[in-house]
């Protein structure tokens, strides 16, 4: 083969080659064309931000906005697309955007992101993916969740209105009834008073007729011993009969026992004076609503209507009322509510003692009363050492129908209406120091005036 015929056959090899690539780069060409269709096909269905953010040397260089399908949720005018690029990497935010892009490309993973953007007085929120496409680039695509949010924080704010409605309408159910159990407390202490003040008055007559009788009986138990002494000094030797009727009844043993008898049941009408007394200054019935009034007699009175309780405590040793009485003044209140508080805090007093010698064992159970006068205030401390309280009962003490007394021996009110009487109505304090095992102090003060 001469020269020329090796050169065409290169050449006839060579264009068949040509031929090959050509149609090799028309197919290439050809799918890049229908890849670049799909792709454009896909961001144009797509409702998300798509944009491509370049960083040279943890710089940012550029940022390309891919066309979508996005409209902003309220269907405004504002283009957020070149609003979010000029917001976020125009101010301080591009910091922020800048560490998320570089931590995507750091792990070489896509992160998620959500944000918000205050765009013409209104509020946006965007939850964002950023994947790593190189290491100097990547994808940020937004999703547009201002809808669901504003959806969120409308359902939160009607819910906070709610609760706050229900917080209300708690509190004034609340109210409504601590109001009917103090107008139930107040219809039942005006009728205990009326009932006190007609049973004292009943028991007051029979009483003084049996006092009043006990002197005269007396005087004539004395006159017939008197009698009999004679009888005996001028007739020592009398008849059989007389003489066995003196020795049958022990006439000696009468003489001596008689007047102690007397005695006795003086000293049973006189405690029944006292109770009775204590029945009608407890009740104040025939008294104003507020008068200047000696303390210590509302807390004796009361003490003597709680007798009955204190002499009832199983225990070697009764309770021992300690008195540590100061001078005070008479003190401007009202004597009815004030002996109420009394009455309360005192039978509180005696039930943590019956409580601490049950499960404590003590062993000299007493409940101690001190007064004093502070800066113009009457005190009233009453402590008891009783099983007192832990910090939980201690803070909820007041609160209205709040006890820990066992079904009907308590209904939570006693404490919390003697709360409103020294604070609200006294314009008081009063307040409780107590330990678990270490018994309990209540302290009331008021003020010696009152002020309404």
């Amino acid at each position: 083969m001469n020269k020329a015929d090796r050169q065409l056959s290169e050449l006839k090899k060579m264009n068949r080659q040509l031929q090959k690539d050509i149609s090799e780069r028309d197919l290439v060409e050809n799918k890049l064309r229908s890849s670049e269709a799909n792709i454009r096909a896909i961001f144009e269905a797509m409702t998300d931000i798509v944009l491509i953010i370049n960083i040279d040397k943890k710089i940012l260089t550029n940022v390309e906005i891919i066309p979508t399908n996005y409209r902003n949720s309220d269907n405004s005018n504002i283009d957020l697309i070149s609003e979010t690029v000029e917001v976020f990497f125009q101010d301080k935010r591009r910091l922020s955007w800048l560490e998320k892009v570089k931590e995507a490309l750091k792990i070489e993973q896509t992160i998620s992101y959500d944000y918000c953007l205050c765009i013409k007085n209104t509020m946006y929120w965007f939850s964002a993916n950023i994947s790593p496409i190189s290491e100097t680039q990547a994808v940020w695509v937004a999703r547009d969740i201002s809808e669901r949010k504003r959806t969120e924080i409308a359902l939160e704010k009607s819910e906070l209105r709610e609760r706050k409605k229900a917080q209300e309408l708690e509190k004034i159910l609340s109210k409504l009834q601590v109001a009917q159990a103090r107008l139930l407390l107040s219809e039942k202490m005006a009728s205990l008073g009326s009932l006190v003040a007609g049973v004292a008055h009943e028991i007051n007559n029979p009483t003084n007729f049996i006092y009043g009788n006990i002197q005269a009986a007396s005087n004539y138990v004395q006159d017939l011993l008197e009698l009999i002494t004679l009888y005996q000094k001028h007739f020592p030797e009398p008849v059989t009969e007389i003489n066995q009727q003196i020795n049958d009844i022990d006439i000696d043993f009468i003489a001596e026992d008689f007047p102690k008898l007397l005695h006795s049941m003086k000293q049973g009408a006189d405690r029944i004076s006292q109770i009775v007394q204590s029945l009608r200054d407890f009740s104040h019935l025939d008294e104003a609503n507020y008068k200047h009034i000696d303390v210590h007699s509302g807390i004796d009175n009361t003490i003597v209507l709680l007798q009955h309780r204190i002499n009832q405590v199983s225990h070697p040793t009764k309770i021992e009322i300690i008195k540590e009485y100061s001078q005070l003044p008479k003190v401007e209140c009202y004597p009815k509510k004030l002996n109420q508080v009394f009455m309360s805090v005192i039978s509180n007093a005696i039930d943590a003692l019956e409580e601490g010698i049950e499960k404590l064992n003590i062993r000299n159970p007493q409940i101690r009363i001190i007064t004093e006068l502070v800066n113009d205030k009457a005190v009233i401390r009453i402590a008891d050492n009783g099983i007192g309280m832990d910090t939980y009962v201690s803070q909820r003490l007041f609160d209205p129908f709040f006890t820990t007394k066992t079904v009907g021996k308590g209904t939570g009110m006693g404490l919390a209406i003697s709360y409103q009487i020294i604070v609200e109505n006294h314009k008081g304090e009063l307040q409780c120091i107590s330990q678990y095992g270490k018994g309990a102090e209540f302290i009331i003060s008021i003020p010696l005036r009152l002020t309404i």
